[in-house]
């Protein structure tokens, strides 16, 4: 009966890991299914895009998805026992309906979770971020930089209208150009089809505001912010950087940068989150932490370079244990969370 009890234990966790991802990768899954109606995709192209999240999956990802995984179940075990063991003195003994809290609670807990979890990466990577960004330029040592600027659309979806995004980030950018702090300005952003090119509007805008064209590099390929960085490093050699664009996004992408040891600085464009905005930042950074520790997520075109593989010598020997202490005692604690009809004390 244990052992049967354990085999659906780790089938619920399953399930669970995998409905907890789904906000995470909303967008890709939602335009999946508009490919697979629209018969853009089959079900071969489908299992094929599916694997390939996994295809740059490495030693340190393993021991990455082992420690997201125990921190999930121990935000979990937090969840139901402190906050969710209120429901367990409504179990009658009646199975049906002991079965129906029970999911409940499973489901229940899922939210609960995915909030915590959504709430302790944002508030990871912006303690991180937060020292690096300056909003003013006194803000900066007073020398000459090479600005990362990230692009973004020109106009809105109405297509008549500017994008404040857009204008603020290139007030931004003459701002530290009159102020005397630009050596060179690298424009990374979207160029994906031949009408829709933000490197090129960016560099017409701030040509026309007075920065000569000789200082600026477009990069072409700046699909996502990790490309931009990624790209800057290893494709135009930067390594001592200020990005420019809204606070918001210079979060993740500081955080990035630290990742694949680039040296940045951020300098805030104005403009505010909406609502929308918000949500989908702050589902960005935890989707940003499973891209890099996780999925070791590649830039469409370019790679982020080999790097060591365990070599299972003491340094990575005790690293693995801790990894695998880290990940026996959230199971323990987490287990005892899908007892099923279990009846605790309640304070």
């Amino acid at each position: 009966m244990k052992g049967l009890k354990f085999l659906l234990y780790i089938f619920i966790l399953v399930l669970l890991v995998v409905l907890f991802l789904i906000p995470f990768y909303y967008s890709d899954i939602s335009t999946l299914i508009s490919d697979i109606n629209n018969g853009q995709q089959t079900l071969s192209s489908v299992w094929e895009r599916t694997t390939g999240y996994f295809a740059n999956v490495d030693s340190w990802n393993i021991l990455g998805f082992f420690f997201l995984a125990a921190t999930i179940l121990v935000i979990h075990s937090v969840v139901d026992h402190f906050v969710l063991y209120k429901l367990d003195k409504f179990y009658s003994g009646t199975f049906f309906l002991d079965g129906l809290l029970w999911m409940a609670k499973r489901l229940l807990s899922l939210v609960f979770t995915t909030l915590l979890f959504i709430f302790m990466a944002n508030l990871f990577v912006d303690f991180y971020s937060n020292t690096r960004i300056a909003s003013k330029t006194t803000d900066l040592e007073k020398r000459k930089y090479t600005v990362l600027l990230l692009g973004t659309s020109k106009m809105l979806q109405d297509g008549v209208h500017e994008n404040f995004y857009y204008t603020a980030r290139i007030d931004a950018v003459k701002e530290l150009y009159d102020a005397g702090y630009i050596s060179k300005i690298l424009i990374s952003g979207d160029n994906s089809t031949a009408d829709y090119n933000e490197p090129a509007d960016m560099m017409h805008s701030l040509v026309k505001r007075g920065i000569p064209k000789k200082i600026i590099k477009l990069d072409f390929a700046g699909f996502r912010t990790l490309d931009s960085i990624v790209r800057s490093k290893r494709y135009f050699g930067m390594q001592d950087v200020v990005i420019v664009s809204q606070g918001f996004h210079l979060q993740r992408a500081l955080f990035l940068s630290w990742h694949f040891g680039v040296d940045a600085r951020g300098y805030e464009a104005k403009g505010d989150m909406n609502w929308a905005m918000f949500v989908r930042e702050h589902l960005a950074v935890p989707k940003m932490i499973l891209d890099i520790a996780v999925l070791n997520t590649q830039p469409e075109y370019g790679t982020t370079g080999v790097r060591r593989q365990i070599n299972f010598g003491q340094r990575d020997l005790v690293f693995i244990a801790f990894i695998l202490i880290y990940l026996g005692i959230a199971i323990y604690l987490s287990y005892d969370a899908f007892d099923f009809g279990k009846k605790r004390r309640t304070v």
